[in-house]
């Protein structure tokens, strides 16, 4: 039953439909080949009852393997007087990378004659003998290794060291190596006398229950065909020459060859023509012509410093050969850079991605343990908060995430007071409906499980069950979504979460460290999953993966991505001694040479299947190097030195036509129009006076409109703001809030402490208040600043302490909201820190900052243009008389000026602090009347001083470095 080809079914999820071809039904049916765990099966009705097709390890947990990926892969008709099933198998060892539905061989995908790698291969040979069995992952193989490690008992073994050091490590390592004896035909019980063969074969014995890997299941293949029995397959053909297939793999085609089984070579022969230069370039390959000619078009090397040129340029390149068949080489089986290229040319995707361990809801199990270990990580918690499907729904995530970031930690205030909200809320919306509210709050303790989990020191290690409860948080919550949505990342996830679960189990451990964990965690991720997005389009070409996957001649080849890679390389750990032994003994390890050879045989045979044009495209800043290109470029140099076209696509850039692979490309000038250039002076809006009434101002907002009056208008009055996402606030202002929360604990209405006093309650309420506030500081990376809060913040609590005592004041009230109107109905509010009072009942204004450099606040009394001190002060006191000043955490000082006659270090000011008040609200009018008549002022563009209104009180430095609008003025220009 041939199947048309249908490029647009090309992995559809979990079911793919193909219409069979009309030549062998009746009527037009369609197959539904649904990957259920553990099998697969095609049901056609009663009228085609003969017809079976089981994929024996087609899909675990939501993933499928390589080989379910292949789709009709492995019919077997098994009912009397059918239609024989004898299949026609074509299998190279790189074909598991995507066969179906484009392989890299000629004609359309059959029933019966699958093109599989050794995955595929394997699961079709196990479901015709009955040995099928769902397939274990590697990390649960590792797991139940490293146990029988663990376990084994008698003399120190080589690996005893390492196990104690690195036990995750050392058994990954030693499951390769063990896994390499097994493909060898490895026996343990053959009475082994080198020292590392010994142990190795105590090891694999103590494993004796160890999940199968691929090299086990070649070999209970191997064992099972010793008796020659019939096999549904009459002929297979192969990609590969048999000689640098493994020592299993050639085994087990021995067997196959004694089952009567045909064993054929894919003919090898050079494509193209004689007469030109990819003809010459083959027969020097093959090693029967001499390298004479010139170059014609036909091999081509494209190289350019810019992939997204060269994207756009072979995007291009497929538009003007318009329907021309030809076969596309994706290095890495990843085209997203060139998908881009080919869909601004009009031309269809090619939807190859590469796997990925980063993608979305994969990294959620990471994050469900991040969350648990002390000391708390808040980051962590944010990105889980923030996640686009969070498991914690999104009007919960929102008032959490608002929290963390006022204060990273858990157990604050404002932490409890956004639970309580929460809980209120979820309660209201059940109307006191019981079965409703018995839903809210298995909600709620539902979010409280991923939220608040139980913490566990990363040293002493996690509880088994509560790693098991992370890992089954996740499958619900990743297995509820796909139920949802059916996107494949869910059900990528669900199998990540259920490998991580079975690796945990298969340890053993009552406890585990952190570091165990996220070994085990990452070894999961490590196959990674394909981006979701990337769909390929039908096309009149096809797209492989891999060199290695072109088995048959092709018109055209493409391979993109033609740059370096460590495909090929491997190093084996046997000594000469250790090679000799296994020889003797019925095991020879194959040459370490061998994988090499396989991986430079499959890249020759890309280039020798091209018919009529070969192109190679290399995109990065390096492309043009020699070390950063293909090995395969080197070995061909001798010809493609004289044979080759090499093109330099940033050609494209300056030329009206560039030439690649014998197509002429045309070039469009593009019209370059001149930037926006800066300016001082921008004009008002329409309606710009009446969105000022209401408007509610503070000090900062005076600082930065008195700094530029543009920067003002389009935060405030325009309320443009940069894009943004939740985030944990940097050292410097947890060091800021950790004080502002220390004095507001320790400085409370009435006499105040003294400086002892105030040291000594610091250093009880630092740590407590960090958890809550400012737990970030708790991580390694942040040990310095811990340290320095430590040090620090007490004395900081004891110097302000004594000034406050030195200058006979009384604590009015910490962190003290405020707020006033003044004429023009000009409304300000804000938070005062410290509010003073004197013997004479005066205020005192404290504003603490926490700063590097205390220059800038001196500076700021010494020119009269304190503006918060002044805003505080005017709010606080109004037209009573009032002293004012900061106090410097950091360099524990009291910055005051010397007419207010306090004790600290006095600043000659050039005003007071009523003056300044005045000076505020005399340049706020001018520059208000000024925007009134048409014109806001762009206070860092050269020349605006001219525009600004004569005789301004007060005018303070724009900073123009940290301001978000300074490519709208053009300050910075468009970069």
């Amino acid at each position: 039953m041939d199947l048309d080809r249908r490029p647009h079914v090309r992995e559809t999820g979990y079911a793919a439909r193909m219409p069979l071809h009309e030549a062998d039904v009746d009527t037009r049916e369609y197959l539904n080949v649904c990957y259920l765990p553990g099998i697969a099966d095609l049901s056609l009705g009663d009228e085609f009852p003969q017809l079976l097709v089981v994929f024996s390890r087609g899909f675990e947990h939501g993933r499928s393997s390589p080989a379910a990926r292949l789709g009709l892969m492995g019919v077997q008709e098994i009912a009397e007087g059918g239609r024989g099933g004898m299949m026609d198998i074509v299998f190279g060892l790189h074909a598991d990378a995507g066969a179906w539905p484009e392989h890299g061989g000629t004609g359309s995908a059959a029933s019966g004659a699958p093109v599989v790698g050794p995955n595929g291969f394997v699961e079709i040979l196990e479901t015709a003998r009955g040995l099928g069995a769902p397939s274990t992952p590697n990390v649960v193989r590792i797991a139940a290794f490293e146990a029988a490690l663990e376990k084994l008992d008698g003399p120190s073994r080589f690996w005893t060291k390492s196990l104690k050091v690195d036990g995750w490590a050392t058994a990954r390592t030693l499951l390769r190596w063990r896994d390499e004896l097994v493909d060898a035909g490895w026996d343990p019980a053959a009475g082994w006398t080198n020292p590392r063969l010994a142990d190795l074969a105590a090891a694999d014995e103590a494993g004796a229950v160890l999940p199968p890997g691929l090299a086990d299941r070649v070999g209970a293949l191997v064992e099972d065909l010793a008796a020659g029995p019939a096999l549904p397959i009459r002929r297979i053909r192969l990609i590969d020459p048999r000689d640098v297939h493994p020592a299993g793999w050639r085994r087990l085609l021995d067997r196959l060859e004694l089952c009567g089984v045909a064993v054929e070579q894919v003919p090898l022969a050079p494509a193209a023509p004689d007469g030109t230069a990819l003809g010459r370039l083959q027969r020097w390959m093959m090693g029967g012509g001499p390298l004479d000619g010139e170059p014609d078009g036909t091999v081509t090397i494209a190289t350019s410093a810019s992939g997204a040129l060269a994207a756009e340029v072979t995007g291009q390149w497929f538009a003007e050969r318009g329907d021309r068949e030809a076969v596309l080489i994706a290095q890495n089986a990843d085209t997203h850079l060139l998908d881009h290229g080919l869909c601004a040319a009009g031309q269809p995707r090619a939807g190859r991605s590469r796997a990925s361990a980063h993608r979305g809801s994969l990294q959620i199990l990471l994050l469900a343990f991040k969350i648990a270990w002390t000391p708390f990580d808040p980051r962590a918690l944010m990105e889980l908060l923030a996640f686009p499907t969070s498991p914690i729904a999104p009007r919960v995530a929102r008032r959490l995430a608002a929290a963390l970031e006022e204060a990273p930690g858990r157990g604050s205030t404002v932490w409890r007071d956004a639970w309580a909200e929460i809980g209120e809320a979820e309660l209201a919306d059940a109307h006191g409906d019981p079965a409703k509210l018995k839903k809210a709050h298995a909600h709620l303790e539902r979010w409280l499980e991923w939220v608040e989990p139980e913490p566990a020191d990363p040293n002493a290690g996690m509880p088994l069950t509560a790693a098991l409860a992370a890992c089954d948080r996740t499958i619900a919550w990743a297995g509820a979504r796909h139920a949802i949505d059916g996107d494949q990342l869910y059900a990528a996830t669900v199998a990540l979460a259920s490998d991580v679960r079975v690796a945990l189990v298969k340890l053993a451990h009552e406890v585990l460290p952190r570091t165990l964990v996220e070994r085990i965690i990452d070894q999961a991720l490590d196959i990674g999953q394909d981006n979701p997005a990337a769909a390929a389009e039908a096309a009149k070409w096809r797209c492989v993966p891999q060199p290695g996957s072109l088995w048959a001649p092709a018109e055209t080849v493409v391979w993109w991505n033609f740059r370096t890679t460590q495909e090929g390389l491997q190093r084996q750990p046997w000594t000469d001694a250790e090679r000799q032994e296994l020889a003797d003994k019925g095991c020879p390890v194959d040459d370490v040479r061998l994988v090499g050879r396989a991986a430079s045989a499959s890249w020759e045979r890309a280039v020798l299947h091209a018919r009529g044009n070969l192109l190679l495209v290399a995109g990065g800043l390096d492309s043009g190097d020699d070390e950063a290109l293909h090995p395969l470029a080197h070995r061909l140099a001798p010809a493609t030195e004289k044979l080759a076209s090499c093109v330099r696509i940033e050609d494209a850039l300056a030329a009206p036509t560039i030439t690649v692979g014998g197509v002429e490309l045309r070039r469009e000038a593009v019209r370059v129009a001149p930037l926006p250039q800066s300016r001082p002076v921008w004009p008002a809006p329409a309606g710009y006076r009446e969105r000022l009434e209401g408007l509610i101002h503070s000090a900062t907002s005076f600082e930065a409109g008195l700094g530029c009056h543009l920067k003002w208008a389009l935060k405030h009055v325009a309320r443009l703001r940069p894009g943004r996402v939740r985030s944990i606030p940097d050292a410097n202002q947890l060091l800021g809030n950790l004080a502002h929360a220390l004095a507001q604990e320790i400085f409370v209405p009435g006499d105040p402490p003294s400086a002892e006093a105030a040291k000594e309650r610091a250093g009880e309420l630092l740590d407590y208040l960090i958890d809550q506030i400012a737990a970030p500081l708790r991580l390694p990376e942040l040990a310095a600043q811990l340290a320095e809060a430590r040090a620090r913040l007490p004395a900081a609590m004891a110097e302000l302490a004594r000034t406050v005592v030195v200058n006979e004041l009384t604590i009015e009230e910490a962190e003290k909201q405020v707020s006033a109107t003044f004429e023009n109905a000009l409304s300000v509010r804000g938070a005062v820190d410290l509010i003073a009072r004197d013997k004479n009942g005066q205020h005192v204004i404290i504003d603490l900052k926490w700063t590097r450099n205390d220059k800038k606040r001196r500076e700021e009394l010494e020119q009269g243009n304190a503006v918060q001190l002044a805003t505080y002060g005017a709010m606080t006191a109004g037209d009573g008389p009032y002293r004012a000043g900061y106090f410097l955490l950091n360099q524990r000082q009291f910055a005051t000026l010397v007419e207010g006659g306090l004790i600290g270090r006095a600043v000659e000011g050039a005003r007071g602090f009523p003056a300044t008040w005045a000076a505020v609200r005399e340049s706020w009018r001018k520059l208000a009347d000024r925007a009134e008549a048409g014109q806001l002022i762009a206070c860092g563009v050269e020349g605006h001083e001219e525009h600004l209104p004569a005789d301004l009180p007060i005018v303070l430095e724009a900073n123009c470095k940290w301001c978000d609008y300074q490519t709208l003025c053009r300050v910075r220009g468009l970069a």
